[in-house]
């Protein structure tokens, strides 16, 4: 898969494929000993499918695929908190853009699918003329609650609130974490140079650079004439690398 998403909203007959992504990461958390979610949202007919169903309606459910249309990924993208959660924001609850189920295929792991899916939430919610990215994390899940401080997120939070569908049980999310949700020009570029390449070809022309005599004598030197043509290649490649990744080219907010 190229570092370009190709996002969508799913379409209501879609909601199969939605739960059945929902079905895989599920089926790994409880693998794993993480109980965060249902067993099976496909088999889980109850309000988690209405709520996930009323979602695709709005157009607030999103399908990630890969180049050949597959889809590889899921998220939930809107303007508005969890209700039992909206008094917890710093700032209020409008100010921000919500993330909610978030899943990736087992057989997408590891090309950065979740990072990339929030920088693309992060520049629609600018884009909506909020400031903040935000989700709530499980409160005992410090794991993923680690995942995310790694992406720039931020703990400003914790509440405990009841599971309204089972009396007497209380609601495992409730960390309440956010970042800004246009990314520093930094993080764009390390973001679209995925293997640190054009950032050491940078790292790399600067040294170079260094090494030119200071001051410049007053006739040409082919030392200094040869280190400015090295530092100047350097730059070039870091710059073609970074257009290739997608930094240049990308139209922002299109969706793609």
């Amino acid at each position: 898969m190229t570092s370009d998403l190709h996002v969508e909203p799913a379409h209501e007959e879609e909601l199969s494929i939605v739960l059945s992504i929902l079905d895989d990461a599920a089926e790994w958390l409880h693998r794993q000993g993480i109980d965060q979610w249902p067993a099976s949202f496909s088999r889980d007919a109850t309000w988690r499918t209405d709520r996930i169903r009323a979602y695709i309606r709005q157009g607030c459910t999103y399908l990630v695929r890969e180049p050949g249309g597959t889809a590889v990924a899921t998220f939930t993208l809107t303007p508005g908190a969890d209700p039992q959660f909206a008094h917890g924001w710093p700032d209020g609850p409008d100010v921000g853009g919500y993330v909610f189920r978030m899943a990736v295929r087992r057989s997408a792991a590891g090309q950065d699918l979740g990072s990339r899916i929030l920088d693309w939430a992060g520049r629609e919610v600018w884009r909506w003329g909020r400031k903040w990215l935000r989700v709530d994390v499980h409160r005992h899940n410090p794991e993923l609650q680690a995942y995310y401080e790694g992406l720039g997120f931020t703990r400003v939070a914790e509440v405990i609130a009841p599971d309204l569908s089972t009396p007497g049980r209380i609601r495992g999310s409730g960390t309440l974490m956010q970042r800004p949700a246009e990314p520093g020009e930094e993080a764009v570029a390390d973001q679209y140079d995925p293997h640190g390449t054009a950032g050491a070809l940078i790292e790399a022309a600067n040294m170079i650079t260094q090494l030119r005599s200071d001051p410049p004598p007053l006739v040409e030197d082919p030392w200094n004439t040869a280190l400015e043509q090295a530092a100047r290649l350097l730059e070039t490649e870091a710059i073609r690398i970074k257009q290739a990744c997608g930094m240049y080219h990308r139209a922002m907010g299109s969706g793609d």
